[in-house]
């Protein structure tokens, strides 16, 4: 038994040892060729048009390599495959643009009248304080301009005061059936006469600012349909002389004598009352700045001035009188608004405005966003087929490194793109800096660059940021559009952290800015 096991094992040694030879001999071939030969030669740029650049000293290096195998061929295959994945992404509304919804509330402290003389060398009228109280919406189409629709309330005052003598002739007196000139004297008269309206302002805004302002300037002009739902007067003082002059004795009858004498008519019934006014329409400005509180909330501070267009004075005006049982004869007093020495109605108020104005900004929308990120797998394959090949292989490498440098050497003098205060609007001038990049790029497809925004140091850290990433985000727009492709522009924004190396001895404006740079490598890109 023991001779058979030995038979069978000499028999299976040399095709077990034939089997390790060969499974050698093929890795070896697989790992080495037999015979390598190495060509080396200088083409002309010219023969390849796509890789000509602006020097002639440059050249491409072609390296042919002759492998001549003798039982396998490894091939390796490189092939693109992706990965999908979500990410949040965060949308801020832009608060540079001053176009949207506004709510505007004020408070006007001034002067006030009903704006009318009186025609009596001794009668005056003076205007009295007032009080505005506003509140509107305001919608702006364009950065500058815009309307608004509101309402307020508001009170116009006069202060009247009566003086100077008023003749009666030839009246009758009933008790010693004469014939006199009454006279009254008015020593001291003084009413106040008030009107409360409600108006339904519609305006023109306009908006405007500098660089170097820190607020806006703003001003409005309109007309308000206004409507008055309380208007009184009321005597304040009131102290008359009554006396009659008798051409028949020649004498003249004052304090003390008969009816007449110095009566107080602050306690009369008539001594308040209402006034008769019609519905007006009133033309109104307001010039001020707008100084900046919050990113959506200003405080505004200016003056403001109105006039009623149209003669709002609705009495029946008659002479002036203060009729009683001693002297029928006398009209009926209605305030010195409603008598024939009252001139047109024109009331107008002026002073100073204070006040917010609040700016609808839209919260930041966040969603789920799909993007894949993609790889690239490689994959050996040996073909078990005896052959020889040749490979060919072109090394560009030092080819591309210099169209690269060069590339970068071009942009630099024009990389730094400027912009205005908080905004990210490309100039003219930008564009044409940023088309010379275009142009740069595209002859030179391998290179990618970074595009840092920044931020100069007014304003909050927050809003810096988003307004360095936006500005960077704009150019990165402009070169995508213009055939540079997205997938070789690194887009980031530094907020106001890294202020701009040529800023010493300059301006603020020079940190506003985006600097457009070409990278060499991923760990560059990177960076």
């Amino acid at each position: 038994m023991r001779s058979k096991w030995l038979i069978l094992l000499a028999c299976c040694a040399p095709l077990t040892l034939l089997a390790q030879v060969d499974t050698a001999r093929i890795l070896h071939a697989a790992e080495a060729p037999t015979r390598t030969v190495v060509q080396q030669q200088r083409v002309a740029v010219e023969d390849a048009p796509e890789l000509q650049t602006t020097s002639d000293s440059l050249s491409l290096l072609r390296t042919t390599t002759i492998r001549s195998f003798t039982d396998t061929l490894t091939t390796i295959i490189s092939t693109p495959d992706s990965t999908a994945r979500k990410r949040e992404v965060i949308t801020y509304a832009d608060s540079s643009d001053w176009r949207g919804h506004y709510v505007q509330g004020y408070l006007g402290l001034g002067l006030g009248s009903l704006g009318y003389q009186l025609r009596d060398p001794y009668c005056t009228t003076r205007a009295a304080f007032s009080v505005m109280l506003q509140a509107q919406y305001a919608r702006f189409l364009t950065p500058n301009w815009g309307f608004g629709v509101g309402l307020w309330f508001t009170n116009y005052t006069t202060i009247a005061q009566l003086g100077g003598s008023f003749i009666w002739r030839d009246q009758t007196d009933t008790d010693l059936e004469q014939h006199y000139d009454h006279t009254a004297t008015v020593l001291r008269w003084r009413e106040r006469e008030t009107e409360h309206t409600i108006a339904i302002p519609v305006s023109a805004q306009f908006q405007y600012t500098k660089e170097e302002w820190h607020g806006k300037l703003f001003a409005s002009l309109g007309l308000a349909p206004s409507f008055s739902v309380l208007r009184r007067y009321r005597v304040l003082e009131a102290e008359v002389a009554h006396s009659g002059y008798y051409p028949a004795w020649g004498l003249i009858l004052d304090n003390g004598v008969h009816e007449f004498n110095t009566r107080d008519y602050t306690s009369q019934p008539w001594a308040r009352g209402s006034l008769r006014i019609r519905h007006q329409l009133a033309l109104f400005a307001d010039c001020g700045y707008l100084l900046p509180l919050t990113p959506q909330l200003d405080f505004y501070l200016g003056g403001y001035f109105n006039v009623v267009l149209n003669d709002v004075n609705n009495s029946a005006r008659q002479p002036i009188g203060w009729a009683d049982s001693d002297f029928p004869f006398m009209g009926t007093y209605n305030s010195a608004y409603a008598t024939t020495l009252a001139g047109a109605s024109h009331p107008w108020q002026a002073g100073v405005k204070v006040g917010v104005q609040w700016r609808y900004i839209a919260p930041p929308v966040h969603s789920i966003e799909d993007y894949f990120q993609y790889f690239t797998r490689r994959d050996t394959t040996v073909d078990l087929v005896a052959r020889y090949d040749t490979l060919v292989e072109e090394h560009l490498d030092t080819l591309l490194r210099s169209q690269i440098r060069q590339a970068a050497e071009e942009v630099e003098r024009f990389n730094k793109i400027y912009f205005d205060f908080d905004s990210y609007q490309l100039s003219e001038t930008s564009c044409q800096y940023l088309s010379s990049i275009v142009s740069v790029l595209n002859r030179v497809p391998e290179a990618k660059i970074s595009i840092d925004g920044h931020a100069s140091q007014e304003g909050s850290r927050w809003h810096n940021e988003r307004l360095a990433y936006r500005r960077a985000k704009a150019v990165a727009d402009y070169l995508t559009d213009n055939g540079v492709d997205a997938e070789r522009v690194i887009v980031v924004g530094h907020g106001s952290l890294i202020p701009n190396d040529e800023t010493e001895g300059e301006n603020l404006k020079r940190d506003r800015r985006v600097e457009v740079k070409v990278v060499e490598s991923e760990t560059e890109t990177s960076k």
